[in-house]
């Protein structure tokens, strides 16, 4: 008898496909979805015969993008397309077209989904010496970054496998992302939104060392951690300044506190002003208030622990004094960027 998932769709977005994907449909059309939406993301006229196939499979729907837009805006495609069905659906499931999910994979999240239809559920890959580099690179260094910075726990950061309840999906739409960067915001998104992450373990498939996925370790790693990369630049340019600044008034004032506190503040206006407008994009003039405030908790507590923590090595040479100091402030700049991201400058 069929696995019956009428309250739960399944979302699939597709970047020229090969027959794979029509018969991997064929399989997932075997239970019977509240529908399977494909999402045709400006594939190449040869693909063109895999999407009309598909087709003619029962509950099967195609959203045809005119040109190629990037998994985010796939994904918000079909999202908007089902969040209009939410009388008729609980949430969806969404897919990757490359083969590395299988079917009795999905039916494992559906069927957790069905007790908990509330939740959200990600099939999590095991990776091990076999997986290909492109894979497993990207996958620790987002992991890590996510725990270090944001306090999320994942094991699988870039699954495409993931189930979405209908109560979440307003959110997801709003976020900003075109490419494979929109996961990564999924994922902060999840967390903001008080929802938690159950993860389920799933077969681990590569197909020809996965070739198939149009994943790039380098462009997209560099898109996905954008913010990341300006804020170390930002914050780079604001080490140098209160560098400067630092050995300046130390030879003049001769007094680490004195010289920390002068050129903590230069840096600070520099800062705030650059990770507001470049790095985090904050355009509201109606929170600025409650930023500057909280910036200048962040900021004070910053610069007294680092005056302080520096200050031990009051009496010694500036040839001791300086590397120190670059040490201490090295090792608060991750705090910074986690207090700024998802207290000061969070977006809603």
């Amino acid at each position: 008898m069929n696995n019956s998932f009428s309250k739960i769709a399944i979302l699939i977005p597709s970047f020229n496909p090969n027959h794979n994907l029509l018969d991997f449909v064929k399989d997932l059309s075997t239970n019977k979805w509240s529908e399977i939406v494909l999402i045709n993301d400006g594939s190449s006229e040869e693909s063109q015969i895999v999407f009309d196939s598909c087709k003619t499979i029962k509950n099967v729907h195609i959203i045809n993008h005119s040109k190629n837009q990037g998994k985010g805006v796939a994904l918000k495609t079909g999202i908007k397309y089902l969040s209009n069905k939410s009388n008729r659906i609980d949430g969806l499931i969404t897919v990757d077209s490359d083969g590395q999910h299988l079917v009795k994979d999905i039916n494992k999240i559906a069927k957790s989904a069905i007790y908990k239809k509330n939740n959200v559920f990600f099939g999590i890959r095991l990776f091990d010496k076999n997986t290909p580099f492109k894979s497993s690179f990207g996958n620790k260094l987002t992991k890590n970054l996510l725990y270090l910075l944001n306090g999320i726990s994942i094991n699988d950061s870039q699954t495409g496998l993931r189930y979405l309840p209908i109560s979440i999906l307003d959110g997801l739409l709003k976020l900003p992302g075109e490419k494979y960067e929109y996961e990564l915001e999924c994922l902060f998104a999840i967390k903001d939104l008080g929802y938690s992450i159950t993860e389920i373990p799933i077969t681990t498939v590569y197909i020809d060392n996965n070739s198939g996925s149009h994943f790039r370790p380098l462009i997209d790693s560099a898109r996905i951690y954008l913010v990341f990369l300006k804020f170390s630049l930002s914050s780079l340019l604001s080490f140098v300044i209160d560098i400067g600044m630092f050995i300046l008034f130390f030879f003049y004032f001769e007094s680490i506190y004195i010289a920390t506190m002068i050129s903590r503040i230069i840096s600070g206006i520099f800062n705030f002003t650059i990770n507001r407008s470049f790095v985090f994009n904050i355009n509201k003039k109606s929170k600025l208030l409650k930023e500057l405030i909280s910036y200048f908790i962040l900021w004070a507590t910053l610069l007294c622990l680092s005056a302080l923590i520096v200050s031990i090595e009051q009496g010694s040479s500036a040839f001791r004094v300086v590397p120190f100091k670059i040490l201490v402030d090295l090792s608060l700049f991750l705090l910074s960027f986690y207090v700024q991201k998802n207290i000061i400058f969070k977006s809603k």
